[in-house]
């Protein structure tokens, strides 16, 4: 139900989000409240009254981005009122606006519901290191393609990792409850082809509303709901259950596909990080995996953590050489204040970037090998757009934006959103090329 408190033709908004898709679900939130409220959104900051930043502070590179923008679009339009929204606004919130006259409001974690009030009475609104989890009807309002949706089940994080600064931005875990994650189906367009659930730790869903993580029961009960493909981003290794794989591999439009962070295998190194395994957690969980299902499996580590030596870091090397990885994200340690490691002292950079580029480059040739395997067979793939002459998208195992591509040439009558057979012709590095039977 939309109860509209501003009512003036002349008041506008452009928003543009940066980071993660928990901030996608998040702007289009945004969106929904505000043209509720009769405000009209342009495609452009020019033409904006007010321009929205859903800003990423996660890391120093992510807050840098954030900031360049900040002052990029206040040069396009000075005379419109800036907001800063998210984990920008909430971690910066003491210092954000002095240094950064550009900033006219602020909007933290937990108060994007109330974006509107901060517009109609022009003052900041902050919340105390809560996450924003409301139901989020966004039938026509979405930052994403038309075909696919983020659903944010949940956010918080009861976890204290050494060197994650995002359970002081948003708090406990807090799960949406199961009526509303269905309602969010329910009124999604018939085009939507593909929904990926998504939180700060998707797995502990239900948590604190049934006294243990539940993603497992969530999933049957809207896999009915939803024929097609269903994707989950963001698995926490301590909550992921037997009952969760057997749920995941028994219902087909689950997509076999974890993502599942794991940050380092030196049993040292984790343990500095708080991360709450070790070294043999992980193996026995590969093992559980690999026994259930052939499941594509997503992780990411860091390298370059305070007080990771040269031994940590080759055991780390050896253990991504010899692990069967579809894909694999890697980073460079960032050193946050908040955190618990910001006390540790940095490793030199010059070290850091060196191991980075050596298991970075493992990670490519592991790639290339597998794509080259992949070429001569047949394929089911999601068409995400077009580009000239060739269409391109993705397949099961291939996340939007973190995960590889397929450039495909044929019929020109495919639309985006459609799920095609492809024959794999070549490939590369971390792309596919093939055509449409």
């Amino acid at each position: 139900m939309c109860i509209s408190l501003v009512n003036k033709s002349t008041v506008s908004f452009y928003i543009e989000t940066l980071g993660c898709p928990r901030n996608d679900s998040d702007s289009e939130a945004i969106i929904n409240f505000l043209k509720c409220a009769n405000l009209k959104q342009v495609n452009s900051p020019e033409e904006a009254s007010h321009i929205i930043i859903n800003g990423c502070a996660f890391i120093e590179k992510a807050v840098s981005e954030s900031i360049d923008r900040i002052l990029i679009l206040s040069k396009r339009n000075p005379k419109s009122t800036l907001l800063v929204v998210g984990c920008l606004a909430e971690r910066y919130k003491k210092d954000l606006k002095k240094s950064l006259p550009e900033v006219d409001l602020l909007v933290g974690t937990g108060s994007i519901d109330k974006i509107e009030v901060a517009i109609r009475e022009n003052k900041s609104i902050l919340s105390v290191n809560k996450g924003f989890i409301g139901k989020n009807i966004y039938k026509e309002h979405h930052t994403t393609p038309h075909h696919y949706r983020y659903i944010k089940v949940q956010e918080g994080c009861n976890y204290e990792c050494s060197f994650c600064i995002i359970p002081k931005l948003k708090g406990e875990l807090h799960s949406k409850p199961l009526g509303d994650i269905e309602e969010e189906i329910r009124n999604l367009p018939k085009e939507v082809r593909e929904i990926i659930l998504v939180g700060q730790d998707t797995s502990s869903w239900g948590q604190d509303i049934y006294g243990k993580p539940s993603l497992d029961y969530l999933l049957n009960e809207i896999s009915p709901l939803f024929p097609h493909w269903i994707r989950i981003l963001y698995l926490h290794p301590l909550t992921i259950s037997e009952s969760l794989l057997r749920t995941i591999a028994s219902q087909s439009n689950l997509l076999n596909y974890l993502d599942i962070p794991l940050q380092h295998i030196s049993s040292r190194v984790l343990n500095s990080m708080k991360r709450e395994y070790d070294k043999k957690f992980i193996e026995k969980l590969l093992s559980k995996i690999q026994n259930i299902d052939n499941f594509t499996l997503r992780t990411s580590f860091i390298v370059g953590f305070p007080e990771e030596t040269e031994e940590d870091f080759n055991e780390l090397y050896d253990f991504v050489r010899d692990s069967k990885f579809d894909r694999v994200g890697l980073f460079t340690y960032s050193h946050e204040e908040g955190t618990d490691a910001y006390s540790l002292k940095e490793l030199n950079k010059e070290i850091t970037r060196r191991r980075f580029k050596r298991l970075f480059t493992l990670i490519q040739q592991k790639m290339t090998k597998s794509n080259k395997e992949i070429v001569g067979k047949k394929i089911k793939v999601l068409i995400d757009g077009m580009e000239g002459d060739e269409y391109h998208g993705r397949t099961m195992s291939d996340a939007p934006d973190i995960d590889q591509i397929i450039w495909i040439r044929g019929n020109r009558n495919t639309k985006v959103g459609d799920l095609c057979t492809v024959k794999i012709t070549d490939s590369l590095e971390s792309e596919l090329m093939g055509e449409l039977l």
